[in-house]
């Protein structure tokens, strides 16, 4: 039999806008459970908040009795493995095959060979139709074998819960049918506790054994199909039928609920099989004939389908309705404003490369991940680097070269030029390039994932984004921001000893005399240091922006600019403070 899910008083806003509150339901184990409501009334968050993706402001969500919502996020990746998803998009990774996506799970969570993976793998691909079609990556098949490899992939780990987020989402109504027919067969098969989230009312009438719908920010009703299928609510009966008159209108701000509709008593009367069936008004229009439910094409008994019927005919399934009193609706506490929006991020790009730092020697670590982006940010950024090195070393050395003639000081425009490029200029530049090209890069890579639920997915699968996808791309940042530095600084004190030796006439032993008298070797590791650091910094940036990247492919681009703006502000501030207590605690060459 399935896991068990409760969920008690769940509440979530985003700022100001509160999605839903105070939602209490339970998911019957090993029955299929469909939630319903009108688009915008956060049904994927409601989704995401089991899944342990979206924390909700109060309430609790067990799930065979731990809570879910106080777990730590490394607990929640163990109690995340007793979960399938099917997502919207089927969230299949772009760089995969089909096999490659399916494998996934079992490559990450258990110690099979290939050959068990294999067998595994083409069963479940069988089971939805892919046979044939395993080599093809995501972007060469349809909209529904995308769905139909996503729930192969939520299935090859033999899940107790298994959650589909819309799967009529872009089929038509032949391969709507299909799907719900093979998530029917799923359920006899493995007798999983499945919750489906969808807004399809021929799916919602003939597929689950319990239904739920949300509107209005709360949870209006929950209960045996029996039931719900044969109420008179206004707003349920609404839906069901989709009757353009009623309650519901084109958004929730304009939906009206008139009190006669809501403060009259609630009448029981026996309804067939002995269930109760409820009169709230007496102009809602019910069906009268329940719609026959979807059965498996073997002819065999579901076992959820079966504690269903037993569970209604003793009378221990009755239908949940919400008392409904018009009020307003308040909103979670609203932040305070841009500053602390500021410093919430800054506290979260802290947060974030704590956690990098440790995933980073955790196994199994991504050799191969890292080496390719290395490979990627320095083949993007060393042209760029070496073209803003030149004229940084230039203007360094003739700015510096003009200001010791004016105090006669020739001798030491050496020492200051390429003190100031290795300390200084190299590793901003350096940096700055990395952020704008290999950081820039980056963040867009995991935005487009991030909206595509690739990350969503991966989360739910028990592996951590962190240490898949985070540490090898700031492993990179730091690689090639040190090697990078260096190039940058031979390139711009070169730049410099041209400029001031044949723009200016410098004499070119005194050029390099001074730098041999007055630098020493800790000027050398500071900037390396310094390179570590901002490259650190730059790779951090990019991916927690990446991360926390806003849906559509506007929200991708303003997460670029972003990162970009971030790491330059941050960049500025920790040179300051470095380049601050070096010079506080290391003495200068002859001092």
């Amino acid at each position: 039999m399935g896991g068990s899910v409760e969920v008690s008083g769940l509440t979530k806003s985003y700022g100001r806008q509160n999605i839903w509150r105070d939602v209490s339901l339970t998911f019957p184990p090993g029955e299929i459970t469909a939630l319903l409501g009108p688009s915008g009334t956060g049904k994927s968050v409601f989704l995401k908040s089991i899944m342990g993706i979206v924390e909700p402001e109060a309430g609790t969500i067990l799930i065979d009795g731990e809570d879910m919502v106080a777990a730590k996020e490394s607990h929640r990746l163990e109690m995340r493995k007793k979960f399938g998803v099917l997502f919207q998009d089927g969230a299949l990774f772009g760089s995969m095959n089909v096999y490659d996506n399916v494998a996934f799970p079992l490559r990450e969570h258990t110690r099979k060979n290939e050959t068990e993976i294999r067998e595994i793998v083409m069963e479940k691909l069988e089971m939805v139709g892919l046979v044939g079609q395993h080599h093809k990556v995501p972007g060469e098949i349809s909209g529904g074998m995308k769905k139909r490899a996503g729930l192969a992939r939520s299935l090859v780990t033999d899940p107790e819960i298994i959650l589909i987020d819309e799967p009529d989402s872009g089929l038509d109504p032949v391969r709507t049918s299909n799907l719900a027919q093979l998530l029917v067969e799923v359920n006899t098969a493995t007798d999983a506790t499945m919750l489906v989230v969808t807004h399809n009312i021929e799916l919602a009438r003939t597929m689950p054994d319990n239904l739920g719908m949300l509107y209005r920010r709360e949870l209006v009703m929950f209960g045996p199909r029996e039931e719900f299928l044969l109420t008179d609510h206004p707003v349920v009966s609404q839906f069901m039928s989709g009757d353009p008159d009623g309650p519901i209108g084109m958004s929730e701000e304009t939906d009206h609920r008139s009190s006669e509709l809501f403060d009259a008593p609630v009448d029981y009367s026996a309804g067939p099989s002995g269930t109760a069936v409820m009169s709230r008004h007496a102009g809602a229009r019910a069906i009268e004939v329940l719609p026959r439910q979807l059965e498996p094409r073997s002819g065999a008994v579901r076992a959820g389908q079966q504690r269903h019927r037993e569970r209604v005919a003793s009378g221990g399934a009755r239908l949940y309705v919400a008392d409904d009193d018009d009020k307003e609706r308040v909103a979670g506490v609203p932040l305070l404003g841009m500053l602390a929006r500021g410093l919430t991020i800054v506290g979260d790009v802290f947060a974030l490369g704590l956690d990098t730092a440790r995933a980073s020697v955790r196994r199994p670590f991504a050799a191969r991940e890292v080496l390719e982006q290395f490979w990627f940010v320095v083949s993007v950024s060393w042209i760029p680097a070496i073209l803003v090195a030149i004229p940084f070393g230039a203007v360094i050395a003739l700015q510096l070269g003009t200001l010791t003639v004016q105090v006669g000081a020739q001798s030491f425009t050496g020492a200051a030029s390429v003190l100031a490029v290795i300390q200084q200029a190299a590793p901003i530049v350096t940096t700055l390039v990395i952020a704008g090209a290999g950081g820039a890069a980056i963040c867009a890579d995991l935005g487009s994932r991030r909206i595509r639920d690739e990350i969503d997915a991966m989360r739910v699968m028990g592996v951590s984004p962190v240490q898949r996808l985070v540490v090898p791309r700031v492993l990179a940042c730091i690689g090639a921001a040190v090697l990078l530095n260096g190039l940058v600084s031979v390139v711009g004190v070169l730049g410099g000893y041209f400029f001031n030796v044949i723009v200016q006439g410098g004499t070119p032993g005194a050029y390099l005399a001074s730098f041999t008298a007055l630098a020493q070797i800790q000027d050398l590791y500071v900037g390396e240091f310094k390179a570590v650091i901002f490259g650190f910094i730059a790779g951090v940036v990019a991916c927690h922006r990446g991360l926390n990247t806003a849906p559509g492919p506007k929200g991708v681009g303003d997460s670029v600019n972003q990162s970009v703006v971030v790491t330059f502000l941050m960049l500025f501030f920790v040179n300051f403070v470095i380049t601050t207590l070096y010079l506080q605690l290391v003495p200068g060459k002859g001092a």
